[in-house]
């Protein structure tokens, strides 16, 4: 039995749907309690169910550092030992998760890089528990590292403030400031930036079989990918599915040090800002040093968009998946993934 959850502000749950389905089909009960699970929320049904693994996933980069809070609090609440954890996602790599998250976890941590990896290592965690002879663990594989190389980091507090980026390019001038809301975008108007092999291989495995036996992938694009991708565009018109919706818009700011500050455009009062890493060695990049300095006596401009297919292509898309369609799901899903990745476009 496992407890599978997306963890605290991510909202991907594609990854861990695909280890739902192959565990379930395998013989495991999967406790999937869904996306932006906090750390005591999944403990708690694991706790509640007698869960025997964790699995924790995520797509975001600031995931990563929430699973390593959640080993953490674990390790606080004495019950690392008690819990298996599988980890797996899109930002994680597996030395970061087998050494540097291994390190500070005193259970047993391992990184799943798929759904099939996520199976092997439930059977091995569920051999070892039940005592089987000669089962173990895969070990912890070492982060490899070129020979003679050497990592040479900047220590914090000799960073410097700024880059050498270049900071007399001109400021350029916004079409206008504030946001801007469109809605009810139609298909005709984005459809043409989908990425078919993106769409097709990505995300639903149109693949040729190795060793040249079976139809090549040009084959599988005419006979399965294009008739499919006809059929779930259609279909998604028919049955109202898509509510394509930008929010967009261009703002004054500067930067500070590591800071982007956002600026209302009207009061020129601080909005927000947001914190970057920098560089801790080659050139000592942030993202802040390509705006202009708050003592530049100039105020720069950023941009911002966020695109979306709406909520009724989320609500069928979780409905095939109750409903054990998975093939439907899984090809619903990636076409609402690269149609909103055209809108973007």
């Amino acid at each position: 039995r496992i407890v599978l959850a997306t963890v605290k502000g991510d909202v991907h749950d594609i990854g861990k749907n695909l280890v739902d389905i192959i565990l379930s089909n395998n013989g495991y009960e999967v406790i999937n309690l869904g996306i932006k699970q906090p750390v005591s929320a999944i403990l708690e049904a694991a706790e509640e169910k007698d869960a025997d693994v964790i699995g924790m996933s995520g797509l975001l980069v600031k995931s990563t550092v929430i699973m390593k809070e959640n080993l953490q609090e674990m390790n606080s609440r004495g019950i690392a030992g008690r819990f298996p954890v599988l980890l797996g996602g899109a930002a994680l790599t597996r030395a970061y998760v087998e050494q540097d998250m291994a390190e500070i976890f005193s259970g047993e941590v391992r990184y799943a890089r798929d759904a099939f990896e996520g199976l092997r290592l439930m059977d091995a965690f569920m051999d070892v528990k039940r005592g089987v002879a000669g089962a173990q663990l895969p070990p912890l594989r070492a982060r490899r590292v070129k020979t003679g190389a050497t990592l040479e980091r900047t220590p914090v507090e000799a960073l410097p403030s700024r880059s050498d980026v270049a900071a007399g390019n001109p400021v350029p001038v916004a079409p206008f400031l504030g946001e801007r809301v469109v809605k009810g975008i139609p298909l005709a108007d984005y459809a043409a930036f989908l990425d078919e092999r993106a769409t097709f291989m990505g995300q639903w495995g149109l693949k040729a079989a190795r060793g040249g036996d079976g139809p090549s992938y040009e084959e599988l694009v005419e006979t399965e990918g294009r008739p499919r991708l006809r059929m779930w565009l259609e279909r998604m018109q028919t049955e109202n599915l898509l509510q394509a919706a930008v929010v967009y818009g261009y703002f004054p700011c500067v930067s500070d040090g590591d800071d982007l500050i956002i600026l209302d455009e009207k009061t020129g009062n601080e909005r927000t800002r947001f914190s970057f890493p920098r560089q801790r060695r080659d050139r000592h990049l942030c993202l802040a040093d390509f705006f202009r300095g708050s003592d530049s006596g100039e105020v720069d401009v950023v941009a911002f968009q966020v695109a979306t297919m709406g909520s009724r292509i989320s609500e069928a898309t979780a409905e095939l998946f109750a409903k054990d369609a998975y093939r439907d799901y899984l090809e619903l899903h990636g076409l609402s993934v690269q149609l909103t990745e055209a809108l973007a476009e």
